[in-house]
């Protein structure tokens, strides 16, 4: 298959997050012989110079781009576009480089499939929905419903309007209803889709969260019983409910915890915190830059507990699954297992009562040997989420998406 990939962040094998599976998409499904174009933006100077995905790329084309607009530029997009103001700036936002370079490439090579990575990039194939080849299949990767998001984050007390949400909902779902197949990473992502829009139910396809489990290893020697008391978060705290999470754990667990082990040290770590949560330091809580891979990878072995307490956004957390590669214990909300499937008191802990997520982090703090029992669980569980047999399915679904598509070439898939 000859694929063209269009990305909000540029996959680079050395961060976290969302573009960390993009990249293992892009590796894995090169690995099996197939042709592989990036359209990406290049934020930052690392963007730029990254090589790590050119040997598997045909082709990488790189659109200089900022990821804030002043209020005056996107007001001006807002009238041109008539697409939602979270489309045309925040995490990603429309890009007319993008658009120019997609249209470019369309014009000088034929592609099997077009995947949209981040349901931001599916405005693009939206837009373009007649200039696209009738057999070229459009895909959007549902990494996060956005207005899901939105939803949930009014009902803590956001600022988003019913207007707003209303106008999101109305433009993120036509742009659904434009392509021909919708990928999500869990089942729970597959069911809030289809309960927004239950005409969507054919077009959806549950393509897991991976992890890279020849770099994400246990240490060659784990110390149960170390003496340490280091309790860890780990996100790309950008994406908000990543700073949610740690403010839901210092506001109804870090008391409970304090009173009970003095000496836990509690690190959030991850990519660019805000002052929100800076402003929480102290000499027992520790917020910082994550740096690279291999630093985030420190972290998780140098840690006792890792804590997602997650309320916020939908999706798969990879991160979840790099903790447990790692042999690190982690206790959990519901929501933040969504994909994972863990059971309870086996795998990791799960609660959403603050009480009993505490009392569960002070146990594992306090018991080495139920530590190492629910590592040595999770490290068999995660097993199943190599990135290898994410792609293949991957690939099983493009297949039968390409397949139909060359056989009734005159329309889109419905």
């Amino acid at each position: 298959m000859n694929l063209l990939f269009l990305t909000k962040l540029l996959p680079r094998a050395d961060v976290i997050g969302g573009a960390i599976l993009v990249y293992h998409r892009i590796k894995n499904l090169s690995s099996m012989g197939h042709k592989i174009t990036l359209i990406a933006p290049a934020y930052t100077e690392d963007d730029q110079k990254d090589k790590s995905l050119e040997p598997f790329c045909e082709k990488i084309i790189r659109i200089d781009s900022v990821k804030e607009r002043h209020r005056d530029e996107v007001e001006a997009l807002y009238k041109r576009l008539n697409r939602p103001r979270f489309f045309l700036t925040g995490d990603g936002g429309f890009c007319q480089g993008i658009e120019d370079a997609l249209k470019l490439t369309l014009k000088e090579e034929h592609f099997d499939a077009i995947i949209a990575e981040f349901s931001m990039m599916g405005q693009y194939l939206e837009a373009n929905h007649g200039f696209i080849p009738a057999d070229t299949m459009t895909v959007v990767s549902v990494h996060e419903c956005y207005t899901k998001a939105f939803e949930m984050r009014a009902k803590k007390g956001g600022s988003s309007s019913e207007n707003t949400i209303k106008e999101l909902f109305n433009y993120e779902f036509k742009m659904y209803g434009a392509v021909d197949r919708i990928l999500t990473l869990t089942k729970e992502d597959a069911d809030t889709l289809i309960n927004y829009a239950p005409d969507l139910k054919n077009k959806i396809r549950v393509i897991p969260h991976g992890v890279d489990t020849d770099f994400f290893t246990p240490p060659e020697e784990i110390s149960w019983d170390r003496g340490s008391k280091n309790i860890l978060y780990v996100g790309n705290f950008q994406h908000y409910p990543n700073v949610d999470a740690v403010r839901n754990f210092i506001d109804h667990c870090w008391d409970r915890i304090q009173e009970e082990i003095p000496d836990a040290r509690f690190y959030a770590i991850g990519f660019s915190p805000p002052q929100e949560l800076l402003n929480l330091r102290s000499d027992k809580v520790i917020v910082q830059e994550g740096g690279s891979k291999e630093n985030i990878r420190r972290f998780y072995w140098n840690s006792d507990v890792f804590v997602a307490p997650i309320e916020l956004g939908t999706g798969f957390r990879g991160k979840l699954l790099e903790v447990m590669a790692c042999g690190l214990p982690a206790v959990a909300t519901s929501r933040a297992t969504f994909g994972v499937d863990p059971t309870n008191g086996k795998d990791m802990f799960i609660a959403d009562d603050y009480d009993v997520f505490s009392e569960h982090v002070i146990m594992l703090l306090k018991d080495a040997e139920l530590r190492k029992k629910i590592a040595t669980n999770a490290l068999t569980l995660v097993k199943r989420f190599d990135h290898r047999y994410a792609a293949e399915k991957l690939e099983q679904v493009l297949k039968e998406g390409i397949r139909k598509q060359a056989n009734n070439p005159s329309a889109h898939l419905i």
